[in-house]
């Protein structure tokens, strides 16, 4: 019995270093993979900073879309018409009213 436990521990530990070494490696095989085919002018301008007039176009932009998104979810709901009223007839709620209070197994 503790044969077959260690057995299966084994077993548990060498798949998971498997699983856990291949997604190592993946990862390392990408970093590589990206800093040989990335261009170095491509990662200096992502790290400059954009300048004072972009930044305004940009708060520009996103105050019309706050604005413009409240008046959307100001606007009146649109009322829909209230739905016909049933008609039943006294027979009908004679039936529906025995079958609610009728004892026995329903069907």
């Amino acid at each position: 019995m503790v044969e077959n436990l260690t057995d299966a521990l084994e077993i548990t530990l060498i798949g998971m270093s498997l699983v856990f070494g291949a997604i190592v490696l993946l990862w390392l095989v990408m970093l590589g993979l990206m800093r040989v085919l990335s261009d170095p002018a491509e990662t200096d301008s992502a790290k400059t900073r954009p300048d004072e007039v972009e930044l305004r176009r940009r708060a520009a932009i996103t105050a019309v879309a706050v604005a413009l998104a409240r008046a959307a979810d100001q606007s009146q709901p649109h009322e829909f018409p209230l739905p016909p009223t049933a008609i039943v007839t006294p027979w009908q709620a004679v039936q529906r009213s025995r079958q609610l209070t009728q004892k026995g197994p329903r069907k």
